[in-house]
């Protein structure tokens, strides 16, 4: 088959003949080298999430995990032995979950609540109506809004100067 390939890869003879004969086809034996990996966005997909409370501030890198712009709910009461896997499939229901997550202390055991994240923000409000006071486990789970928002650094300085205006306002 090479002999072939080469003899038809030939330049033909006469007038012709300044053209230059075509390049051997690429043999299998030889793998192409992967593709190098595509520059990171210029915007840098992880930013940094500076987070405050209790007058502490501090990064928060774990919060790259999640989907931006979510509807997350805090599922509290939780038994500890439901899995993130278990928690997921509590939400099923509702088409837009993206992430179910249960907060847990550093040596892996559960601290009794987690996250759940949805897209849509009909969905959201639905899940909490729907699953608040519901069974999970061998727990009846408490269901709310999450406020995780709130305690971003970028927010609780807006919350802050928001309150300096309405205190000057007073008075």
């Amino acid at each position: 088959a090479a002999s072939k390939a080469s003899a038809t890869a030939t330049a033909p003879t006469g007038p012709a003949s300044s053209i230059q004969p075509l390049p051997p086809p690429p043999s299998s034996s030889a793998a192409a080298p992967p593709p190098p990996p595509p520059p990171p966005p210029a915007n840098g997909s992880k930013k940094l999430i500076k987070r405050m409370a209790a007058g502490k501030v501090w990064v928060d890198p774990t919060l790259d995990e999640w989907p931006e712009n979510d509807f997350r709910i805090f599922v509290g009461n939780l038994d500890k032995s439901v899995t993130d896997q278990q928690l997921y499939n509590h939400y099923t229901k509702y088409e837009s979950i993206a992430k179910a997550k249960i907060v847990t202390d550093p040596s892996g055991s559960s601290k009794g609540y987690g996250f759940v994240s949805f897209l849509k923000p009909l969905d959201c409000a639905k899940a909490i109506r729907e699953t608040d006071q519901s069974w999970l486990g061998s727990r009846p789970i408490r269901v709310k809004r999450s406020d995780w928002k709130d305690r971003n650094l970028n927010q609780v300085m807006k919350t802050n100067k928001k309150h300096q205006k309405q205190r000057k306002r007073m008075g």
